[in-house]
């Protein structure tokens, strides 16, 4: 998953198809995390990848490349027509209905990850032409505290379950 982590999100380009005005546009994300009362900002390019055989909606911070935004699918390309998605924690779970989640930022030798659980709820990808549109809202996500590489640094609010909200806009081909 860290491998995951330090791809740079290069994916996010502005279509330009004339005559199809809601087919255009830049990526943008926009997302907040909220936990213990604090909140964690991730606001930058967004779309879909695929890297190392995984295909996955990825983001990152428009002024730290190294703070990421990352859903997994279990899939070859994006829906074509819009679909919900369960969360759920093993990363090697083939089930195409299944996806995971995760938010990290690595800085000054530690990471700050959030993952998926089996009880983080679901995700609904709202397919509108080329045009796919993820609200994130209410999906809940466990911090990690422990690592066995780098420093956790999931500490005081951000040791607590986070809430998800915000949305992803991309477009694909």
């Amino acid at each position: 998953m860290v491998s995951m982590v330090i791809l740079t999100l290069s994916f996010c380009t502005k279509k330009d198809e004339p005559g199809e005005e809601e087919q255009t546009g830049e990526s943008k994300a926009d997302i907040t995390l909220t936990a213990g009362g604090e909140k964690y900002t991730i606001k930058g390019p967004c779309g879909w990848a695929s890297a190392g055989g995984n295909r996955y909606i990825g983001a990152n911070d428009g002024s730290n490349s190294l703070k990421t935004f990352s859903t997994f699918f279990n899939l070859q390309e994006p829906p074509k027509k819009t679909t919900t998605y369960t969360l759920v924690a093993d990363s090697f779970d083939e089930d195409p209905a299944h996806i995971t989640m995760n938010i990290t930022e690595i800085k000054n030798g530690g990471m700050f990850e959030y993952s998926s659980t089996d009880n983080s709820g679901k995700l609904t990808l709202e397919v509108s032409g080329k045009k796919i549109t993820v609200k994130l809202d209410g999906i809940t996500l466990k911090p990690t505290t422990e690592s066995s590489f780098y420093k956790s640094l999931n500490t005081g609010a951000f040791s607590q379950t986070g809430t998800l909200s915000g949305t992803l806009e991309f477009y694909v081909d």
